[in-house]
């Protein structure tokens, strides 16, 4: 469209007034009565205008002449002996097209004013105008105008960018530089502006810098990510346009982390829950239009590794879910982890899903015993003493919920219950039964939800009596006689002893009196004598009855046994012959006695305590002899002999004769020798004399103040 143009029609004057041909005079004339004649204007056929015609400019001229060749008429009325044209008065008659009218009118001047631009190429490019001149006299003239609007090629005005492609980060608040458009021209008087309206943006109506109108959020409005703005620049002084595309591009920033849905797992589960199963599906999203991508990870601890994993935004179960491990009880039975929820921005934001999955206990195992199932208890074992332990396990936690006791009870042994401790409750003998079978139970417990849910384990234990040598022999009868004959061998046996032991132990004899030891041997259990009698009257004449007293012992007990052997001399008439005896080594013969043989450590504790005895009494009967010397009053006669004792002590000491020590006590009473009255006093005011009874040492001690001067 070109602006809005005036056709300006310039009159020009009459080029000569209608008057005689005749040579004017040049004396004033003589009046003359105006004379009207109607002549024509002469105009161009057509007139070819610019679309881009400035207004009020000159397109056309045409000049007013007579009908005549010569101009002899004059248009305009003329007062006498003057030559003064008249004004002309214009008006437009007709106007081609119909759509034209009114958009021409002409002025007083002459001038045809468009109140309408011109547009070649939307509006009519040709008009028709009819044009009539005339004056106050009736004289006129009409002429017709075609007016044809010619294209013109006005050159725009360029930029020194003309496309640019801006991306800016949202959230840059108002006033946020978006881009600067400069137009290529030297003029100073070039506007900027929008074509249309983009309430996001504004633009400088000078400089051409384009900023954010207000702050842009994508979160809030998706429309603005993407824009082409298109700005139109103005020389006013060259009537030059121009447009340049500006495309902004509104990049997300990354301001949100993802936000899911559940936001925390908080679940209690058995601990047989089967792999797989799925604890729940996590929905994670951002609002962050760009990041509507999110990546799930999985994060475990030591205590929950690879026992829950991710598929398909499920949590499931991906190893056992164990509830007896010592980790997963020092964490009050839960298992922890975490989902790591990462958006696509840069920087990336992470949300974290807390996972705690609380384990509840599962009654899996049987108790199981681990022994010992064979306990040896000595036989002297004491009632109620502990003979053993029996211990079981449990794959449960806890490992040592577990309650013992023997089904059905026993007779002779109990177990504690609670730590499987089997006591005796009788008196065991190996000589009347080596071995006991005995049924153990364990039963736990607290070891599932339900607590009414016990699984119990079996156990059988041997015990078996260990023989100890705690009976003494036993020898029926316990006094033998045997009667045999002088001529006896000394190689043949002459009784055997009938003892036995109840532990099994090896039995061994031994003669306690002296006189038999001579006389008689033993071999065994066997008595023997050791050489031939003799009865011979007036020569060696044995006795006829021995008393042998015997101790048989098993190593550790001994039984007494008594023999009464009598001798019946006999007499034969073989002449007595003497026969030599070889002589035989001393036998050597063990007796073994029960005596106290106390522990080690008892000895240390019993010497340690004697010691610590002594000299508790010792420091007592020194606290009493202490107390009783403070306590009781001394006679002042004692008092001066014990002083006078000292005295003579110390002078004995130094005039060595005991007369000497006397006279100089005497003097010091008297005051007239050698002891100063200082001196006096200081001994005369300790009233009694003592020994320590600790180191021995003598003393001087006041009754009254309880002062004390070693001496």
């Amino acid at each position: 469209m070109a602006h809005l143009c005036l056709l300006h029609l310039a009159l020009l004057h009459l080029l000569q007034l209608c008057c005689p041909t005749e040579a004017q005079s040049t004396a004033s004339p003589a009046p003359k009565t105006t004379t009207q004649a109607t002549g024509f204007i002469d105009l161009p056929a057509s007139v070819d205008i610019l679309e881009s015609t400035r207004p009020r400019s000159v397109v056309v001229e045409f000049r007013i002449q007579s009908a005549k060749p010569d101009p002899i008429v004059q248009i305009v009325s003329l007062t006498p002996d003057s030559r003064v044209f008249e004004t002309p008065i214009f008006s437009i008659v007709a106007i081609q097209p119909d759509t034209a009218k009114g958009q021409f009118n002409i002025d007083g001047r002459g001038g045809v004013i468009s109140s309408q631009s011109f547009d070649y190429q939307n509006g009519p490019w040709e008009f028709l105008l009819s044009l009539l001149v005339g004056d106050r006299n009736g004289a006129n003239c009409s002429g017709t105008v075609r007016i044809t609007v010619l294209r013109v090629f006005i050159p725009p005005l360029d930029f020194l960018i003309q496309v640019q492609n801006i991306s800016v980060f949202e959230n840059g608040g108002a006033g946020d530089l978006v881009a600067s458009v400069r137009a290529n021209t030297t003029t100073l008087d070039v506007q900027y502006t929008f074509v249309k309206s983009y309430p996001p943006y504004t633009i400088g109506r000078e400089d051409g810098i384009i900023t954010t109108a207000f702050n842009l959020d994508l979160e809030s409005d998706r429309s603005l990510e993407h824009r082409v703005l298109l700005v139109r620049a103005f020389s006013v002084s060259e009537g030059r346009r121009g447009t340049a595309t500006v495309t902004v591009n509104v990049l997300d920033v990354n301001e949100h982390a993802p936000f899911c849905v559940p936001s925390v797992f908080v679940l209690t589960v058995p601990e047989t829950t089967e792999i797989g199963k799925s604890l729940g599906t996590v929905m994670c999203g951002d609002i962050d239009v760009s990041n509507q991508n999110v990546l799930l990870t999985l994060h475990d601890n030591d205590a929950s590794l690879y026992h829950f994993r991710l598929q398909n935004s499920q949590l499931q179960v991906n190893g056992s879910l164990d509830y007896d491990t010592a980790i997963i009880a020092s964490n009050s039975f839960q298992y922890e982890a975490s989902i790591l929820a990462t958006d696509t921005g840069t920087p990336p934001l992470t949300t974290v899903i807390p996972i705690m999955i609380t384990v509840t206990p599962v009654n899996e195992h049987d108790p199981w015993f681990v022994g010992p199932f064979e306990i040896v208890v000595p036989e002297n074992a004491r009632w109620g003493s502990v003979v053993g332990t029996v211990k079981a396990e449990d794959g449960d936690w806890r490992f040592d919920a577990l309650r013992y006791s023997i089904p059905g009870g026993d007779a002779l042994f109990s177990i504690n219950p609670v730590g499987g401790e089997l006591y005796l409750k009788g008196s065991l003998d190996f000589e009347e039964r080596e071995m006991y079978s005995l049924s153990v139970q364990a039963v736990d417990f607290d070891q599932d939800a339900d607590l009414t849910v016990q699984r119990t384990g079996f156990a059988a234990i041997t015990i078996r009596v260990q023989n100890l040598n705690d009976n003494p022999p036993v020898c029926d009868p316990v006094s033998y006689e045997s009667t045999i004959f002088s001529t006896r061998s000394a190689g043949l046996p002459i009784l055997n002893l009938s003892c036995t032991d109840r532990d099994g132990n090896l039995l061994t004899a031994t003669i306690t009196n002296g006189a038999a030891v001579d006389r008689f041997q033993l071999s065994g259990l066997t008595l023997f004598s050791r050489n031939i009698f003799s009865y011979v009257p007036g020569a060696v004449y044995d006795r006829t009855m021995y008393e042998v007293t015997i101790a048989v012992s098993d190593g550790k007990h001994t039984t007494d046994v008594v023999a009464y052997i009598y001798v019946v001399p006999w007499s034969t008439t073989v002449p007595t012959t003497t026969t030599t005896t070889t002589p035989k080594p001393p036998q050597v013969v063990t007796v073994v006695q029960e005596f106290w043989d106390p522990d080690q450590w008892f000895v240390a504790v019993m010497t340690v305590t004697g010691a610590l005895l002594l000299l508790f009494l010792g420091l007592l009967i020194w606290k009493i002899l202490t107390w009783t010397s403070v306590c009781v009053p001394t006679k002042p006669e004692v008092s001066d002999n014990l002083l006078k004792n000292n005295l003579d002590g110390e002078d004995l000491n130094k005039t060595g004769s005991q007369d000497a020590a006397i006279e100089n006590y005497q003097s010091s009473l008297d005051g007239s020798i050698s002891l100063s009255k200082e001196n006096s006093k200081s001994l005369l005011r300790f009233d009694g004399k003592a020994e320590d009874p600790v180191s021995g040492r003598s003393y001087l001690f006041n009754s009254s103040t309880g002062e004390r001067r070693w001496l």
